[in-house]
């Protein structure tokens, strides 16, 4: 390369990097910083009008116009000044902390405009570096010499007037750093990055700005958030100082996922390389997928070569999409038609191969064929599926936790009707702890349960770390028998036949006429079609779906069944996601109310009420979970002294159990009402409290 291309390029090269790093520095501190303490002021504003206005207006003269104004104040001394400069200051600090930032994408002001743009290009120029920082940093420090021996360059007279050993000097020493530079790829990153701050400095519509942000919210919220630095609730209230030291001090490269992770779910990818063997509980809608890559990425990274992820069939679809977008680890499909060659590659080359719990079960490996592949890591997705130990899933999910070192379970509900079924899950893992466990339930009560649980257990509740999640608003839509097979649900009550009663509400007493709850359903989504928003149906019953999708006609999408393959399944939410006009996806909740991201629709409709808690909060977890950027309305079709009265009690009994246990990332100890009845024992006394309210004998339950 001759001197004169090094002149020229190295003057561009160092005038890109100077631009390119007072942006990224600029828009990652006083942008930011600026905009927060506004809106917390503003926020804080509002709150307080007409109650306590001048203090108000006193804090926003002492924190943005500090202590030098109020010493001119008559009356106010130096330390008087300082004294409150530091008290509004940790007033401020508290207010930012616990203030949540939430941007309405259909209500921009144009200080959330400007935000939206700069995060933008903010996530674009991280995405540049990432992986690089140390080299970049390295770069820039010897950049300094350079740039003072490259002040004659700027100006033509000096160049000329300067003797030739400094234009030599000069020369050599930009013809060192562009050479560095270029042989490292770090020119090319400097350009890449000097070009994103030109397309980010561009004016871009509010409509594109408002569009992108729906489809990316969680992205722009993670950059948002890391760009702050604000705390977070990480789960860790139950970690030992020892724990949470080692914890604290796993390394996670950013680069080698394609996403900008959350704090919470860099802190859940530390646990799980920390600990080894864990539970990652979270509350759906929190990302889980993500950290379980993340992790899975970090162990590539340091060597490792094979990786197994155990997922019902529903999600297998969404699993691989999501490997494949996410990561570089190549990905092998051991089921259905790709089973055979699917694993005999995923041996021979490594990477991650992804499988169902039943085909698991079907592969015929022995014992010996199995230790001989090099797992890892062992990643098992909605592990509630093997809380019970003695079922074939969990047996055969078993043999192969023997041979990895380490493995994550995901659930959302690791607890659903007994507490002890945990306590499996914690077995599985590391049968030590489970014991620890029982006899610390047994014996010492909830709160040191919790703490030993804290080894193996991580939990987040949506409340504790997406401060931005829109609100839920939750409606019970009180219907009548008017037009509803009656008849059927007497008979159902009369025979013990719980099935036949919960879906009598929906079904039609004559072809042709609604019953009252199919007629409110109707009315809430064409509501919300004039809105413009998407909805989702849920029911346990295909008959019912099948009615809905009737009456909703062209507008229904579905229904997603048990029957429906995952590829079939994903197709249906794809296109129920990108399309412009407003539908209803319509599934049955078992199917669709799990394993899916349906952030697009922000109305779901619950048919009839369910017996097991989990089911209706997974279900709405596909709307209201990260990504979500509108208010969630979620309406319960009920019809008052009827069945769903009797489940809806129940309901609230055994979320009372989730969330005294599960839901604060520990168990409690094994009192009476852990010991919650069994699916059948449900069904029993649903029927007879019904019987009893109708005047009937009791009879036999049929499930």
């Amino acid at each position: 390369m001759n001197n004169s291309t090094n002149q020229i390029l190295g003057i561009g090269l160092i005038k890109n990097f100077i631009a390119t790093d007072k942006f990224y520095k600029v828009y990652s501190s006083t942008d930011f910083n600026l905009y927060t303490y506004k809106t917390l002021y503003r926020l804080d504003r509002e709150e307080l009008v007409g109650f306590h206005s001048d203090l108000v207006c006193a804090l926003e003269t002492i924190c943005f116009k500090g202590k030098t104004h109020l010493k001119r104040i008559p009356g106010i001394s130096a330390p008087a000044a300082l004294e409150m400069k530091a008290i509004a200051d940790e007033m401020y600090a508290e207010t930012e902390a616990s203030t949540p930032l939430s941007i309405a994408p259909d209500l921009l002001s144009r200080p959330e405009i400007q935000l939206l743009s700069h995060l933008r290009t903010l996530q674009a120029l991280r995405e540049t570096i990432d992986g690089k920082t140390i080299e970049l940093q390295v770069f820039a420090r010897e950049l300094a010499p350079a740039l003072h021996s490259a002040r004659a360059l700027q100006s033509r007279i000096r160049w000329i007037l300067s003797g030739s050993r400094q234009r030599s000097e000069v020369v050599k020493a930009l013809s060192r750093l562009l050479d560095r530079a270029v042989d490292s790829g770090l020119a090319i990153d400097v350009a890449q990055m000097a070009s994103i701050q030109d397309v980010g400095s561009a004016v871009v519509s509010q409509e594109a700005l408002q569009q992108d942000f729906r489809n990316r919210a969680s992205d722009y919220y993670a950059v948002l958030e890391n760009a702050l630095g604000r705390s977070s609730q990480f789960g860790q209230r139950h970690f030992d100082d020892e724990l949470l030291e080692r914890i604290l001090a796993q390394e996670v490269d950013h680069s080698l996922i394609r996403a900008t992770l959350r704090r919470y779910q860099v802190f859940g990818t530390q646990f799980a390389l920390a600990q080894g063997r864990v539970i990652i509980g979270d509350e759906m809608g929190l990302g889980k997928t993500l950290q379980a890559l993340s992790l899975l990425a970090q162990r590539w990274r340091d060597g490792a070569t094979h990786f197994l992820i155990v997922t019902p069939a529903s999600v297998l679809v969404n699993w691989e999409r999501e490997i494949v977008m996410r990561t570089v680890i190549p990905v092998m499909r051991i089921h259905g038609e790709t089973q055979g060659t699917g694993l005999d590659a995923w041996i021979s080359t490594g990477g991650i191969a992804i499988t169902t719990f039943d085909t698991l079960k079907g592969l015929g490996l022995s014992d010996e064929a199995i230790r001989s592949i090099p797992v890892d890591t062992l990643v098992a997705d909605e592990a509630h599926y093997v809380k019970n130990p003695q079922t074939g899933r969990a047996l055969h999910l078993l043999r192969w936790l023997r041979c990895a070192p380490r493995a994550v379970f995901l659930t959302g509900t690791p607890l659903e009707n007994r507490v002890d079924e945990f306590v499996n899950l914690v077995e599985m893992l590391d049968e030590s702890v489970s014991k620890r466990l029982n006899r610390v339930a047994l014996a010492a009560g909830a709160e040191s349960f919790r703490r030993q649980a804290a080894v193996v257990y991580l939990r987040r509740n949506v409340a504790e770390v997406l401060s931005e999640l829109p609100q839920l608003l939750e409606v019970d839509e009180y219907c009548t028998w008017d037009g509803a097979a009656y008849p059927i649900y007497l008979d159902g009550v009369a025979k013990g036949n719980l099935m036949a009663m919960r879906k009598a509400g929906m079904l039609p007493s004559l072809a042709g006429r609604p019953s009252s709850k199919m007629s409110r359903l109707l009315e809430i989504a064409s509501e919300a079609f004039a809105n413009g928003e998407k909805v989702l149906v849920f029911s346990y019953f295909r008959d019912v779906l099948d009615e809905v999708a009737r009456c909703l006609g062209p507008q229904a999408l579905g229904p997603i069944t048990g029957d429906t393959t995952p590829n079939a399944r994903q197709s249906l939410v794809d296109e129920f996601t990108t399309s412009t006009k407003p539908l209803a996806l319509v599934g049955q909740i078992q199917a669709a109310g799990s394993g899916l991201n349906i952030q697009a629709a922000s109305v779901v409709i619950l048919c009839e009420p369910q017996v097991k808690p989990s089911l209706e909060v997974q279900a709405i977890a596909r709307a209201h979970r990260m990504g979500q950027v509108r208010t969630v309305q979620v309406h319960r079709l009920m019809i008052p002294d009827s069945v769903d009265s009797r489940i809806a009690e129940i309901l609230v009994l055994k979320q009372v159990e989730f969330d005294t246990y599960a839901a604060v990332s520990a168990l409690a100890d094994a009192a009476p009402s852990s010991k919650a009845a069994g699916d059948y024992e449900l069904a029993k006394v649903i029927v007879l409290a019904e019987r009893r309210r109708l005047g009937m004998s009791e009879p036999s339950v049929s499930e």
